[in-house]
């Protein structure tokens, strides 16, 4: 899988995440005590899932699909879906 922006792969699962807030949510546990990743089953149970790129995301968001594209965005992402404008001449 290709990975650009902020998608990135969990070293430790290899599971791949579309975003940084994805990868943080999929961990679980206290730092140098018990920390993890979380298994699918737990993932899903916080309500991630799997995008049609084949990413985990934290929600599906049905108002920023890019048509003709499999990529999705995460709701967290907080990304602008403001309409293009064409320059006035």
């Amino acid at each position: 899988m290709k990975l650009t922006g902020r998608r990135n792969q969990c070293q430790g699962c290899k599971q791949y995440f579309n975003s940084t807030t994805a990868f943080d949510l999929h961990r679980t546990g206290d730092h140098g005590v018990n920390r993890r990743c979380r298994t699918p089953a737990e993932m899903e149970e916080v309500g991630m899932l799997i995008n049609a790129a084949g990413f985990w995301i934290t929600e599906k968001r049905n108002d920023f699909m890019d048509e003709g594209t499999s990529e999705q965005s995460d709701a967290d992402e907080g990304r602008a879906t403001a309409p293009l404008h064409e320059p006035q001449i």
